[in-house]
């Protein structure tokens, strides 16, 4: 699958998130008025979304534009190279721009060239990605010996959101309001303007269910913060279920 242009690229996340959002096809008059963006220009770059098998169209007055499951996320040649870095935590010196990602229902496959340090990656160890708005969150089914090629057992794809900031003295029965009325994953304690703590709404809502008083402190019951400096990066940009 070729790369798409930055324009194409927008058009096809608009189509993703309006589908999301209505629950139906949608039409171009919809994804030009939620991007701004001229009609025609929109209807061009559909043609090459439907010619590249990433959308798919239905006639008739409910009618309009779907995505297809190839086209589950599609990101430029420059995110393919931020989201390697992401994931091999080096320097943008130590691997080329020859970098392709192709993500596709339950599989992510990376491919990386001209390496200048070696990689290996172990079948079954944890990888976890970030793709522009996304997060990949998996496990590696098959590696060659220096880690070129990769290919990954998708189990979770989250857009992620800015965490939510709290402080001591906050119900979990409050907080939970808070994350699930703006649809954020993960939030953070604050304490003297620093951050001393984690917790995921998965993780929450899961002592909840095992009968945890919905009025405890968050200061209770939030996890620590982990000293990897990556997996703190990935809590700054709101993805946190370790």
């Amino acid at each position: 699958m070729g790369y798409l242009n930055r324009l194409q690229e927008r058009i096809l996340e608009g189509i993703i998130d309006l589908s999301k959002i209505y629950d139906r096809p949608v039409k171009s008059d919809e994804v030009a008025s939620y991007l701004g963006i001229h009609p025609g220009s929109v209807r061009n770059a559909i043609s090459a979304l439907k010619v590249l098998g990433l959308i798919e169209s239905r006639r008739g007055p409910y009618g309009g534009y779907t995505p297809t499951e190839k086209a589950l996320i599609v990101f430029t040649k420059r995110d393919y190279l931020s989201a390697a870095l992401m994931t091999l935590g080096g320097r943008p010196s130590r691997i080329s721009t020859t970098i392709t990602l192709c993500l596709t229902g339950r599989s992510l496959t990376m491919e990386l060239r001209n390496l200048w340090k070696r990689l290996y990656w172990r079948r079954g160890r944890r990888i976890i990605v970030k793709l522009g708005r996304y997060v990949v969150d998996g496990l590696v089914l098959e590696s060659d010996r220096v880690g070129r090629r990769v290919v990954v057992f998708v189990k979770r794809v989250v857009r992620v959101r800015k965490p939510i900031t709290c402080e001591k003295g906050v119900s979990v029965r409050n907080l939970l309001a808070l994350m699930t009325g703006r649809s954020v994953e993960c939030a953070l304690l604050v304490r003297s303007g620093r951050v001393d703590g984690y917790a995921s709404l998965y993780y929450l809502l899961k002592l909840i269910s095992s009968g945890l008083d919905p009025d405890t402190p968050v200061e209770h019951v939030f996890k620590p913060i982990p000293r990897s400096e990556r997996l703190l990066n990935f809590l700054k940009i709101g993805y946190c279920r370790f």
